[in-house]
């Protein structure tokens, strides 16, 4: 997986911090291209899932502080994730992880930055809250 413009949220802290997690996305995926060992791909999913609960507890605490009305849809999204990389893990213990489950994940983090990121950047900078720092892909 690499970053694409399109991915771009408008705000250049956010925009870093989802980069930092499709870099995570290709170490993983040569991880498993070069069939390393299962505690490899493991805790390379736990350097993601550490990477993916700092960058979703920053974007809940910008919703809060800007009382974004989608606050809870949103936290159902990241929840959903979370709990996909859980399921990951456990399979890590039991087998090989594919390419298929990763590409998942990648695929369902690309649309979410594309969607819902960019629906609740926009609604803050709409409002007023933030100054939109580099304007997202069109």
């Amino acid at each position: 997986m690499q970053w694409e413009d399109e991915y771009s949220v408008g705000v250049a802290e956010l925009d870093d911090q989802h980069k930092g997690i499709i870099d995570l996305f290709t170490v993983i995926n040569a991880a498993i291209d070069s069939r390393e060992g299962w505690s490899d791909v493991f805790f390379k999913l736990e350097k993601l899932r550490e990477h993916a609960r700092f960058h979703f507890a920053v974007e809940v605490s910008l919703m809060r502080m800007h009382g974004y009305s989608k606050l809870a849809e949103h936290v159902e999204q990241h929840k959903h994730f979370l709990d996909k990389l859980d399921q990951l893990q456990m399979t890590t213990l039991s087998r090989q992880v594919t390419m298929n489950t990763i590409e998942y994940l990648g695929n369902w983090y690309s649309e979410h930055m594309k969607t819902q990121d960019r629906e609740f950047v926009r609604y803050i900078i709409d409002h007023g809250k933030v100054n939109l720092t580099h304007p997202p892909a069109a």
